[in-house]
């Protein structure tokens, strides 16, 4: 007997940060859930989940994964130089399993310009989806206030060429907590979300001088910012991590860059307007890491 009201969701990267979440708020709303992981041994502990084998770059093992599936939340797969043919890979198998509706974690501002290397693989996988019959939301978050909080070296000295740029970073909890309120709302055959766009940010635009001020206040010890040229911030990655490939330097570059032209510095009120309360601040977010 097929269902009739009845909407299954599979939620990918579920062994991860932002999918487990999502999992967790999901599950605690009583919703069942598929769990299309790469090794489903790491599924996280819930109860009336299932786990199955997938792979983003598999067409045959993720339309597999997928079968039975009308709402789908994608995570981007893991950094490499093939993620994009990955995205492009799942977005097809997930249209040949049948599934309804995509709900993608994307990036601000994502666009195939994007001065952020990463952002210009979210904004082709979002034509590609656009160009399909399925419905979709798109979930643009910012940088992560978590890892905003974190760039700083052992010296306490957060170094980049970011000049004098804004970030409306965004806590990952209040990101987890959209999601799982935009997926619960499609569940419930709510169709307010069908092929919308909401850009997640925090409710404050900082500099970098302004995150070493907070880090400081917290916890006591001196941070400060060092506004690097950009041929100084290639030159101190490819020494402090020579193994990394240029794809991957430029990326971590290119986070600083695109801050400093202002690609990430505006706030929008999408979060507050699907969480129904303000986002966590930075300020929290460092005392939630660092205040003893």
């Amino acid at each position: 007997m097929h269902k009739e009201n009845k909407m299954d969701i599979a939620i990918t990267g579920a062994s991860g940060n932002i999918g487990g979440m999502v999992a967790r708020h999901l599950n605690a709303r009583g919703l069942p859930l598929i769990l299309p992981l790469r090794n489903p041994a790491k599924a996280p502990d819930l109860p009336n989940t299932e786990a199955r084998q997938f792979a983003y770059g598999d067409f045959k093992l993720a339309k597999q994964a997928l079968s039975g599936v009308d709402v789908l939340f994608m995570v981007s797969a893991a950094e490499s130089p093939t993620r994009e043919q990955e995205h492009l890979t799942l977005v097809q198998a997930a249209l040949e399993a049948g599934v309804q509706h995509i709900v993608y974690l994307s990036f601000a501002q994502a666009a195939l310009d994007s001065t952020f290397t990463l952002a210009r693989t979210h904004a082709v996988t979002e034509n590609a989806i656009r160009q399909t019959n399925m419905r979709y939301t798109f979930l643009r978050d910012n940088f992560y206030s978590e890892m905003m909080a974190n760039l700083a070296d052992n010296a306490h000295l957060i170094a980049g060429p970011a000049g004098n740029g804004r970030v409306a970073c965004v806590s990952q909890k209040d990101v987890a907590e959209a999601v799982a309120s935009v997926i619960a709302g499609i569940a419930a055959q709510n169709r307010a979300h069908d092929n919308r766009t909401y850009t997640l940010t925090g409710s404050e635009s900082l500099s970098f001088a302004d995150i070493a001020q907070t880090l400081t206040a917290i916890t006591g010890t001196p941070y400060r910012y060092h506004n690097e040229t950009v041929e100084e911030a290639f030159a101190s990655r490819k020494a402090a991590y020579p193994d990394t490939p240029d794809w991957q330097i430029e990326a971590w570059v290119s986070t600083y860059t695109a801050i400093a032209k202002g690609e990430l510095a505006a706030v929008s009120d999408d979060l507050p307007r699907l969480l129904g309360h303000a986002p966590i601040g930075f300020e929290a977010v460092v005392k939630a890491q660092y205040a003893r």
